[in-house]
């Protein structure tokens, strides 16, 4: 953006300050039960949407609009859009055309005004929020929910408090309390089972020693795309961490290999230079026997050649031992290797199977609360009355301005303004709930 000194303002005077954004950290839960962000692929922009205007360096004439029923959003003293049918980026594309040249007046710390001509592109759009979701039918409340990327007709029939039971519809009331704890137990299940997942995954790349098997993907778990980037993150630094481990303990095998291997060589050669030498003693002994015995050298003569002989000889025999503990070495060497990848081995498969059983046990979890989220009511005594629930939804959406009714199930994935139709089948039975 270009600055213009306005009367009596000089540039010293201009003072830019650039307040830094906090972003706080969301839990999981409240990732998966309450709304989330825009994900990265984004719908376009419809009636009852959000956004949010940002001016680099300049926070103060930062707000927010919604779009109004007519497709029309009111951005203040930058004007009124179109904006029903754009995206983000464009919208914001759009708006930093139109703003390209504008004037803006701000003061500074002294109180002193100075001029800022905008060129555009210090403007950022943002949205904040999208239009709701209206939930319908057998459910405990009706009304609407904010929508969140990825959000599935179970999951709004939860946030909707559940399934409503027509048979006791005059008394079932829902206990805020017991359907949190539901909600909060439900979300740990699912990292649970998420965490299970990636285990298995990491586990499985170790055993085949092969990096490039693909990881659970963001359909395969009930978690949010962060919360699953953060234990793949985890896993894989577990996993880097045993691998290097492991290239450590089998640098060390390779290398007592090698050294016990070149000193095998070395005794080995040391063996026939000194068997060698011994066979030239045991000759040179036989010879000076034979001029002893014919008179032709001292009998002392044939003790210092025999004291020969014998250290010789003794000399050999050590190094033969020393050549068969080397030997022993290696082959000791060869077994401890061996056992270490037989333990890994071991130790992974156990892995494998212990985090496998805990992604059957997180299943099951989410199955037996979620059919308490469908049917949570009042409790009489220590019992709650609960159904055998199996219900169906429909969908409303409007679609090119005509209202479509859509069929689905529990799985599938509702969109920004869709309207959700809920019906129940179900049998009474009475389930004891544990605090």
């Amino acid at each position: 953006m270009e600055l213009r000194q306005n009367s009596g303002v000089t540039a010293a005077s201009i003072v830019h300050k650039l307040i830094p954004q906090v972003f706080g950290i969301w839990i999981f839960l409240a990732a998966l039960f309450l709304s989330a962000g825009p994900s990265v692929a984004d719908f376009n922009l419809e009636p009852g949407d959000e956004v949010r205007v940002s001016l680099t360096g300049l926070d103060d004439l930062s707000f927010e609009a919604t779009v109004d029923v007519h497709g029309d959003l009111n951005l203040n003293w930058l004007g009124h859009f179109k904006a029903q049918g754009l995206s983000t980026e464009e919208l914001e594309q759009l708006v930093r055309q139109d703003a390209a040249g504008k004037i803006v007046k701000q003061y500074d710390l002294q109180g002193e005004i100075y001029i800022i001509q905008l060129d555009g592109d210090e403007i950022e759009i943002a949205r904040t929020g999208y239009r709701p979701i209206v939930v319908g039918g057998d459910v405990a409340r009706t009304g609407v929910i904010d929508y969140r990327p990825a959000i599935t007709a179970r999951e709004a029939v939860a946030l909707a408090g559940g399934v409503r039971s027509q048979l006791l519809s005059d008394d079932v009331t829902v206990d805020p309390i017991q359907l949190v704890r539901y909600q909060t137990a439900y979300g740990q299940a699912a990292v649970q089972h998420a965490q299970a997942m990636v285990q298995v995954w990491r586990v499985t790349t170790e055993l085949a020693d092969n990096m490039d098997i693909a990881p659970p993907k963001p359909d395969d778990v009930i978690i949010s795309h962060k919360v699953l980037q953060e234990l793949l993150a985890e896993q894989i630094k577990i996993r880097t961490i045993n691998r290097d481990n492991e290239a450590g303990e089998r640098e060390y095998f390779e290398n007592a290999r090698k050294q016990a291997a070149e000193r095998i060589r070395i005794l080995e050669e040391q063996k026939s230079e000194l068997a060698k030498a011994l066979a030239a003693d045991e000759e040179e002994e036989a010879r000076v026997v034979s001029l002893v015995d014919k008179g032709l050298a001292p009998g002392s003569r044939l003790a210092d050649t025999r004291r020969t002989t014998v250290l010789s000889a003794t000399r050999l025999l050590d190094v033969e031992e020393d050549l068969a503990a080397t030997g022993l070495i290696l082959t000791r060497l060869s077994r401890d290797q061996e056992q270490y990848e037989q333990e890994r081995s071991l130790r992974l498969l156990q892995e494998r199977l212990a985090a496998s059983l805990e992604i059957r046990d997180a299943s099951v979890r989410m199955d037996t609360i979620s059919k308490y989220l469908a049917g949570a009511s009042s409790e009489i005594g220590t019992e709650s009355l609960i159904s055998d629930i199996d219900y169906s939804v429909t969908i409303f959406r409007v679609v090119d301005g005509q209202l479509q009714t859509l069929p689905a199930d529990k799985l599938t994935e509702l969109l920004p303004g869709d309207s959700l139709e809920v019906s129940v089948q179900e049998t009474l039975s009475e389930i004891p709930l544990t605090e």
